[in-house]
């Protein structure tokens, strides 16, 4: 069942990059596990999550070149784990539930071996921890201030490198624990640091053709 963390009257289906609409729920609904397992069984076409105030975000389609994008990316990532055999990484439907409310499944993902759960059970299900490294790429629908509010919300849960890609603006916002975010404009590569050892991402597929 889907139930809200606290009584209320209403709440919110925040469709990203359009006006958000209302979607009405019993006050006892809350979003347990077995729910959002549940709504994706009864809507298997659309993606979903919940934001840090509890929220249903109803995600909409990247559209075909962001997901040309993101393939990319997480094919040179593939090449880096199979080679280090550290972790596990996830893709677009890897979900975590972070802080007391939120799920979320960031485009590309990583976790250090040594915070995974240690049971198949617990593996199996959404992992209840931030990932150590985080990417998400901008997609047409996504509004950018969202997107830098999103990677915020990564870093302020335990994160400890997270890259937003917006191939829009030609530009890779680098964030880290403590420390202002970093602009790089049309870089053509892009390095794991410490967090990562070896790992470096070649974006030239990534961005448009200069002009």
């Amino acid at each position: 069942m889907v139930t809200a963390t606290k009584p209320a009257e209403s709440a919110t289906l925040l469709v990203e990059g359009v006006e958000p609409s209302r979607l009405r729920l019993p006050p006892e609904w809350e979003f347990t596990d077995e729910a959002f397992d549940q709504l994706f069984e009864l809507n298997p076409e659309w993606c979903f999550e919940v934001d840090e105030q509890g929220r249903l975000v109803m995600l909409s389609p990247g559209g075909f070149q962001s997901g040309v994008r993101v393939v990319v990316i997480l094919g040179q990532m593939y090449e880096w784990w199979r080679a280090a055999l550290d972790g596990i990484m996830t893709g677009p439907r890897g979900f975590y539930r972070v802080g007391e409310r939120a799920i979320r499944a960031p485009d590309l993902a990583w976790v250090a071996s040594d915070r995974l759960p240690q049971t198949r059970e617990e593996r199996e299900r959404m992992l209840r921890l931030c990932p150590d490294f985080v990417i998400e790429v901008r997609s047409p629908s996504d509004r950018l201030s969202d997107q830098l509010t999103k990677m915020q919300f990564w870093i302020d849960h335990g994160a400890r490198l997270a890259w937003l890609i917006d191939p829009f603006d030609d530009i890779a916002y680098i964030y880290r624990p403590g420390r202002e975010p970093e602009q790089l404009d049309r870089p053509e590569t892009l390095s794991g640091e410490d967090v990562l050892p070896g790992l470096v991402v070649d974006l030239g597929a990534v961005w448009w053709p200069a002009s």
